[in-house]
């Protein structure tokens, strides 16, 4: 099943992102890396998903080193243009 999970470098999204694609489902995961908190956290996190920091850009799709089922899209939610396009493509 493919599962979009958003704030996926959050506490919250990235252990659900990660209990998924340990049961073996296929997650697109979505955060705009804000800097509420320490966005180093967030890049560490990301980073335990295979998403490596030098890799993520805007709006565009990233390929996990770890989990080969799992992608990420550094973007914001509020964006709907962004998110428009990522359902096309996803």
């Amino acid at each position: 099943m493919k599962i979009l999970v958003t704030g996926t470098a959050g506490f919250i999204g990235f252990h659900l992102a990660k209990k998924l694609l340990e049961r073996g489902d296929e997650v697109i995961g979505i955060d705009n890396i804000n800097d509420y908190y320490d966005v180093n956290l967030k890049y560490g996190r990301l980073k335990e998903l295979g998403i490596k920091k030098e890799d993520i850009e805007d709006n565009k799709k990233t390929d996990s080193h770890t989990f080969n089922k799992h992608s990420f899209y550094k973007l914001d939610l509020a964006d709907k243009e962004a998110m428009d396009r990522l359902f096309k493509q996803e």
